[in-house]
C-alpha cells in the first residue's frame, strides 16, 4: 500500500513540476502507475515524460517491457527520446527494474537423454530511434502519395469471393463469386463485373444485388489517405516482421473519425444500402529503406450503436508484378470481415490477378470452365524474423528486401496464362 501511495504521489508531481530527475526504477514506477490508474491518455502521459530527467542509462529492454505491459505509441516515443538523451550516461540500473513475458528468457529445461540446455526466447530486435523512426515515416508517407504517378496502364481480373456464418459461429459457408475487370488508364480506375456464380453480366459492384457488407476501395486511395495531412494520422512504432521474404518495419496508426476517409456500406437488398464513415486504426507495413508499403490493415473503431455493422476489419497486401516488362507495386489481396446484428458475420476473400498491359484493342473472351489456382500461404502470411536486421537495430537488412521476381508459368496452364477472364473454381462446399 505504501508503494501505491508513493506512486500516485509521484504521478500528480510529474504534471506539475516542470522538470523532475528520476532513475531508471522511478521512471518504470510511474509509467506503470498510470497506465494501472487510466487517469490520463497516452498523449498526456508522454507530455509528462518529457518533463523528465534521468540519472541512469535507459536502455532498449526496459522500454520493450513496459511497452509490453500496456504503454501507448507516444509513450513508447518518449520513452524512446529519454533513451537516446541519456545515452552518454555511464550508470545503469542496479538491477532488471522491469519484468515482461516478451523480454523474459525461457529458462525450461530442455529434456534429452543425455544434455540439458537452457533455450533462450526469441526477443524482438530493438525498435529504431526516433530519428530513423521519422526517417522511414517520411519514406513512406513520399511513396504513398507519389504511389499513382509511377504506375504504368493495366488490366486485371478481381475475383472476389464471399462468405456468411449466419449464426456467428465461426462456420463460414460460400454465398458466391464474383468477376471484375478492372481497368487502370491515364489515372483512371474503372471496375466491370462481367460473372456472377458463373453467369455472364455487365454491371459496376454498385450494381450487385444480393445485399451484403462492403468496404471502400482497395488500391491507391486508402493508401495515400493515411500519409495526406488532413487525415492527421498518429503514428506509432509497433515491430520487425518479415513478409514474403522481406524484413520490414510496421507503424501502427490511429485516424479518428472527424478526418477519416474510411467507410463502411451495408444493404440487406437492392437500393437500400446504409452507410457511415467511422474512425479507424491498423498497421502499416513497409520496407525500411525505399518507404514502399507492401500491406496495410484496417480496422473500424467507434462505429454507430444504431448501424448494422458491429465491426469491419480489412487488409490489403501489395506485390511485385511485371506488367509489359516493368515492375510495379500492385494490389495483390484484399479480406474484409464484418460482424453485423442481424445476419452474423460476413467475409469477403479478394483477389487480383492475371495483370496485363492496357490496351483498347483487347478482346475479352469468356472461358467460364477455367480454374484459377488459390494464392499460396507463403503470400500472405509473416514468417519468424529469427535474426536482428543487419546494419546495427536500427535498420534492416538491404540484401534481404532485393525485389522479389513475378512467378514463372507452369506447363498445364495455358488458358490462365493467356485469357485473364477467366471464371475461378467454385469455393468449396461448406463443412457437414
Amino acid at each position: 500500500m505504501r508503494f501505491r501511495s508513493a506512486a500516485l504521489a509521484l504521478g500528480a508531481a510529474i504534471f506539475l513540476q516542470a522538470q523532475t530527475q528520476m532513475n531508471v526504477e522511478q521512471l518504470a514506477d510511474f509509467v506503470r502507475s498510470e497506465l494501472a490508474l487510466k487517469q490520463h491518455t497516452d498523449k498526456q502521459i508522454a507530455a509528462g515524460l518529457k518533463k523528465i530527467s534521468l540519472s541512469e542509462r535507459l536502455t532498449d529492454k526496459t522500454i520493450i517491457d513496459l511497452q509490453a505491459q500496456g504503454a501507448g505509441p507516444k509513450t513508447a516515443e518518449a520513452l524512446r527520446s529519454l533513451r537516446d538523451q541519456s545515452a552518454s550516461i555511464k550508470k545503469t540500473a542496479a538491477a532488471d527494474v522491469t519484468s515482461s513475458p516478451a523480454t523474459a528468457p525461457d529458462n525450461t529445461l530442455t529434456a534429452g537423454p543425455a544434455t540439458t540446455t537452457l533455450q533462450p526466447k526469441p526477443v524482438q530486435p530493438p525498435p529504431p530511434d526516433s530519428v530513423h523512426q521519422q526517417q522511414i515515416l517520411d519514406a513512406m508517407r513520399q511513396y504513398a502519395m507519389t504511389y499513382t504517378q509511377s504506375l504504368p496502364n493495366y488490366l486485371c481480373v478481381r475475383v472476389d469471393r464471399q462468405y456468411v456464418d449466419p449464426r456467428a459461429s465461426d462456420s463460414f459457408r460460400s454465398i458466391g463469386t464474383i468477376l471484375a475487370k478492372v481497368s487502370y488508364n491515364e489515372g483512371q480506375e474503372l471496375t466491370k463485373v462481367y460473372s456472377v456464380n458463373g453467369k455472364i453480366v455487365d454491371s459496376d459492384l454498385g450494381g450487385i444485388g444480393g445485399g451484403g457488407a462492403r468496404s471502400s476501395g482497395e488500391f491507391a486511395g486508402m493508401m495515400r489517405s493515411l500519409f495526406e495531412p488532413k487525415s492527421q494520422t498518429e503514428f506509432g512504432w509497433e515491430k520487425w516482421t518479415k513478409l514474403r521474404g522481406r524484413v520490414l518495419a510496421v507503424f501502427n496508426y490511429f485516424i479518428d473519425s472527424g478526418h477519416s476517409s474510411y467507410s463502411i456500406t451495408y444493404g440487406s437488398g437492392r437500393n437500400d444500402d446504409q452507410r457511415i464513415i467511422t474512425a479507424y486504426r491498423g498497421l502499416v507495413y513497409a520496407d525500411a529503406n525505399t518507404g514502399e508499403i507492401d500491406r496495410i490493415t484496417f480496422n473500424a473503431v467507434d462505429i454507430p450503436s444504431s448501424f448494422p455493422v458491429r465491426s469491419a476489419s480489412e487488409r490489403i497486401d501489395y506485390d511485385l508484378v511485371n506488367i509489359g516488362g516493368q515492375q510495379s507495386i500492385l494490389p495483390l489481396q484484399a479480406l474484409l470481415n464484418m460482424g453485423t446484428l442481424h445476419d452474423g458475420n460476413q467475409k469477403n476473400e479478394i483477389e487480383f490477378r492475371n495483370y496485363r498491359k492496357f490496351g483498347t484493342d483487347y478482346v475479352i473472351k469468356y472461358d467460364m470452365d477455367a480454374a484459377t489456382t488459390p494464392l499460396p500461404e507463403s503470400k500472405t502470411q509473416e514468417q519468424p524474423l529469427n535474426a536482428q536486421p543487419t546494419g546495427g537495430p536500427n535498420a534492416p537488412a538491404a540484401a534481404s528486401n532485393a525485389p522479389q521476381q513475378p512467378a514463372k508459368g507452369t506447363k498445364g496452364t495455358t488458358a490462365a496464362v493467356t485469357n485473364p477472364w477467366e471464371l475461378p473454381a467454385a469455393p468449396p462446399p461448406p463443412p457437414q
